[in-house]
């Protein structure tokens, strides 16, 4: 990736600047690209008049508004680097992200919390005047001048990843322009487009859509509260949504409503991408039949390279099991435990580069030289590739069962079982053998439609039925619902912790 400046994503939105075409659509208000553009002007003017300069780390909570785009947007016009926090992510999380980027300030909503230590900016937009209102608290704190190539720097996104330990991944003003431009093409995000966001602005998938949505010229469609799978039917439906992102979790809960309420919602659907975690194949197709003038895409990817490889269910009907195939530019290889390729289809860690991985981790040198080798991302993820080209994903090492001597992912045992009638959700993951003959047992744990009428047993005769011996769930845990990670991932760790074995 070139060190130099090349022209940024906000740079880019003013080939919009005298455009009524709607941007940014909420219940209350809808702007074109004319007021948007004006908007993060009139912020980013405000935000110099209180001293803000280049390189100054800026933590954003908002939760999803029109303040949050615009914020994030004026932030980095003039070149401050956003750091985004969903405001639901909790002290702990807030206060080691406020140690490890020691922030300038901290913009947020009108009466919104914001941490002490920090200089306060209150963002509102009147929806009457579409006029853009910041008010400051507390002092700002000085921060050491940063590097001609830290100015470079858009966002530092921070993840968890499998170590439950959050690291700052740098986002530059290129990498940004580069997804954006190849999410909008990739995905059909053009000028008709009418995106619902369904997942936080402060997650990379969330926003990601929203400058993919907005470098095409489409328009943002923002709800005003958490969605329901109600909420979120009725608003496809009413706004006349062309597309959204989600996480498997909530297609599993939209594929529960009724068939005539699914093809109602998605009858102007015409771009669906779902990507954070595995989809079973059955769901997939269940979706695709329900919404058939849509294009379903399934997106393999980690907030360090994000959407590296890409499946386009339509055109690769046979290929559901798999995520697709390396995106534009980029480049996967699969790789044993001492780094050297793997031929053929043998399962081994993934590794991917390409033009939006990541520069490296925010002040983490260690970390750096751990996960990046020659270019390489090593991601801690588990595939390979078929002859064709496509990935499949069998897991993260760190979830691998050893059952006797048989290792493999749950997600080798989960896409195997499929989708098991009037299931929510589930999960497989390895427990310690209580005897200690085996090393590890799987486990199931399950969200039924209805708790009170769903048999245990029923779920362990399907499972016997496509699953080898070692693979069938020793126990079955009905719990009420299954922990995410931030990215909408069902977390393992956190589930055995909540409803495994007592220790």
């Amino acid at each position: 990736m070139p060190e130099e400046r090349a022209e940024s994503f906000v740079e880019h939105l003013n080939v919009f600047r005298n455009s009524r075409r709607p941007a940014v659509q909420t219940d209350a208000l809808t702007l074109s690209y004319a007021d948007l553009i004006d908007l993060v002007d009139d912020t980013a003017t405000q935000l110099r008049a209180v001293g803000l300069e280049p390189g100054d780390r800026g933590l954003v909570m908002m939760p999803n508004c029109v303040e949050h785009i615009v914020a994030v947007l004026a932030a980095i016009s003039v070149a401050a680097i956003a750091v985004p926090l969903d405001p639901d992510a909790g002290s702990a999380r807030q206060d080691d992200v406020v140690r490890q980027t020691t922030p300038r300030f901290c913009l947020t909503c009108v009466s919104m919390a914001a941490p002490s230590a920090l200089q306060t900016i209150s963002l509102r937009i009147d929806p009457d005047t579409a006029t853009a209102y910041c008010s400051m608290e507390g002092a700002a704190t000085g921060q050491m001048p940063m590097t001609e190539q830290q100015q470079q720097i858009a966002f530092i996104r921070f993840t968890s990843g499998s170590t439950g330990q959050a690291k700052g991944v740098v986002i530059t003003h290129t990498h940004q322009l580069w997804i954006a431009r190849t999410l909008s093409k990739c995905f059909g995000l053009d000028s008709e487009h009418r995106e619902l966001l369904l997942v936080s602005i402060a997650l990379s998938g969330g926003w990601q859509r929203v400058a993919a949505t907005l470098f095409g010229g489409g328009c943002v469609i923002l709800a005003g509260k958490p969605l329901s799978v109600g909420d979120m039917l009725d608003m496809l439906q009413n706004y006349r949504a062309t597309g959204f992102f989600t996480p498997p979790p909530l297609v599993r809960m939209l594929l529960a409503s009724p068939s005539s309420k699914i093809r109602a919602a998605l009858k102007h659907c015409r771009s669906i991408e779902i990507g954070s975690a595995v989809i079973q194949a059955d769901e997939l197709q269940t979706l695709m039949a329900l919404g058939p003038n849509a294009r379903v895409y399934v997106h393999y990817g980690l907030t360090e390279c994000s959407r590296a490889v890409v499946l386009d269910t339509a055109n690769h009907p046979d290929k559901l099991a798999t995520v697709g195939r390396p995106a534009p530019g980029v480049e996967i290889r699969i790789v044993d435990q001492e780094g050297q390729p793997l031929p053929g289809e043998q399962n081994g860690q993934i590794l991917v580069r390409g033009p939006q991985l990541t520069s490296g981790y925010w002040q983490r040198p260690d970390l750096n030289r751990q996960r990046f080798v020659e270019g390489w991302l090593l991601t801690g993820d588990y595939g390979f590739i078929d002859e064709a080209g496509f990935l499949t994903l069998r897991g993260r090492h760190d979830d691998l069962i050893n059952c006797g001597g048989h290792c493999y992912f749950p997600d080798e045992a989960e896409q195997a079982l499929g989708a098991p009638a009037e299931v929510v959700q589930y999960l497989i993951a390895g427990i310690p053998d209580p005897r200690g003959v085996l090393q590890q047992v799987p486990w199931a744990f399950v969200v039924p439609v209805n708790a009170d009428a769903w048999l245990p047993a029923d779920f362990l005769a399907l499972a016997r039925t496509r699953l080898p011996a070692h693979m069938v769930p020793r126990q079955v845990v009905v719990v009420p619902r299954l922990p995410l990670t931030p990215s909408g991932k069902p977390d393992r760790r956190e589930t055995v912790k909540l409803y495994g074995p007592s220790q």
